[in-house]
């Protein structure tokens, strides 16, 4: 019989303060290891958007390559690699990525409390780049391919990437 539902086999995995396991490589130090990104690549350009500044900003407007960019937050997530069993892990958020243009108009999204809202019409937005209300109200904007990652496994295979680092 195999493991439970629900149960990680690799408690304490993404601890930030733990080396990677199996990883004998060069540690990146300009975050910690461990530390989760956000990362895109467009026009061989590549970015990473920690997890740590997306909590602090919730929503971030920036250009990578030429396109405009707009990464949503949301708290709440568990990790599925902290504890034995993932209802007790820790809560690290999730993200998406959109392009921040929709219909030849380029918007600037902010956070007002923990709804995410364009500064044009002041539509709310959810995680999944969905107009839920306001005069936008089922629009959808262009996810963009990303990953969501650890810090090292991005830095081994792309050292050259700018890390966003916040306002």
């Amino acid at each position: 019989m195999g493991r439970r539902y629900g149960q990680n086999p690799y408690a304490g995995y993404d601890r930030v303060d733990n080396p990677p396991f199996l990883f004998d490589g060069a540690i990146d130090g300009r975050l910690l290891p461990k530390e989760r990104v956000v990362t895109v690549t467009i026009s061989d350009v590549e970015a990473a958007f920690p997890f740590s500044v997306l909590a602090k900003e919730g929503t971030i407007n920036y250009n990578v390559g030429g396109t405009d960019l707009a990464v949503f937050f949301k708290p709440g997530t568990r990790s599925a690699l902290d504890s034995g069993n993932i209802a007790d892990s820790n809560k690290i958020g999730a993200a998406g990525l959109f392009e921040a243009t929709l219909e030849g108009t380029k918007y600037i999204f902010k956070n007002e409390g923990d709804k995410i809202v364009d500064n044009e019409t002041g539509s709310v937005w959810s995680i999944q780049g969905e107009a839920v209300e306001g005069p936008l109200a089922g629009k959808k904007l262009t996810p963009v391919v990303h990953t969501n990652s650890f810090w090292f496994a991005v830095a081994a295979f792309k050292p050259d990437t700018k890390i966003y680092q916040g306002k």
